[in-house]
């Protein structure tokens, strides 16, 4: 084989691992999301998360039923990576927590993680 053919298939292979998405392509996360956790001394608690496109991230805001959280609270430093979404938020009493999270489509489920050491599951459903 000469060295163009070489070229030619190496050329065709990497053409085709682009366009099955070898590249993991990170899904549209505006919208949305309501959800439960439990919280300590406080017991279940309704959030509402926000999320809005901003440049290569998301910015937005989160709210709960029970008042752990202030109303449309701002998210802060919020990471993506593949699948995975992380933030941060200041709660009511002033604690920054840091949430967690794994998305499969319409569903996002994690954790919440306060400075103190407790933590409390998470699921969110995108809204319709």
């Amino acid at each position: 084989m000469t060295k163009a053919n070489w070229i030619l298939i190496a050329a065709v292979f990497l053409g085709v691992f682009a366009l099955t998405g070898f590249a993991q392509k990170t899904p549209d996360l505006s919208g949305t999301w309501i959800g439960k956790t439990e919280v300590p001394n406080v017991g279940t608690d309704e959030v509402t998360l926000v999320l809005k496109k901003v440049e290569k991230s998301y910015g937005g805001t989160i709210s709960d039923n029970q008042a752990v959280i202030n109303p449309n609270t701002e998210i802060k430093d919020v990471v993506i990576d593949g699948d995975k979404l992380s933030f941060m938020l200041s709660l009511a009493d002033g604690n920054l927590i840091t949430i967690k999270l794994t998305v499969a489509s319409d569903k996002m489920t994690g954790q919440w993680e306060h400075p103190e050491g407790s933590t409390g599951a998470i699921e969110l459903l995108r809204k319709k």
